[in-house]
């Protein structure tokens, strides 16, 4: 349900080191998103939009699983320097263990007069 992506390039050299990310997907939008120990964000699914989160800083816990299957759910405890993405009709919870930093990569922008942002029951 969520599948991590290694990353695909690493230099590292006297002036500090470029590591290479994400090098495929077509984005339509990028954020960057800060949250607070102890807080839980999410608790939703897109039908057509697939996400990729890079985390910068702190510790997160992500709860995972298809849509009405909310008893076959995965925990993954991710950081930073992890880079993954989740599908469609996964709902995805966020629980933040630290305060946190991360980006988020949409493949569809979002339209906030008709949100593919799906809450789960």
């Amino acid at each position: 349900m969520i599948q991590f992506i290694k990353n695909y390039y690493n230099f590292h050299d006297n002036r500090g080191s470029f590591i290479g990310l994400v090098n495929s997907g077509t984005w339509k939008e990028i954020n960057l998103i800060t949250s607070d120990k102890n807080s839980i964000r999410g608790g939703h699914y897109h039908k057509n939009t697939i996400e990729t989160f890079i985390i910068l800083d702190g510790e997160i816990d992500v709860k995972v699983y298809l849509h009405n299957y909310p008893d076959q759910y995965k925990v993954y405890c991710v950081k930073a320097g992890d880079v993954f993405m989740i599908n469609p009709m996964v709902v995805h919870i966020f629980y933040v263990k630290t305060a946190a930093k991360w980006i988020n990569l949409l493949s569809n922008k979002m339209d906030m007069d008709s949100p593919d942002i799906y809450k789960e029951q």
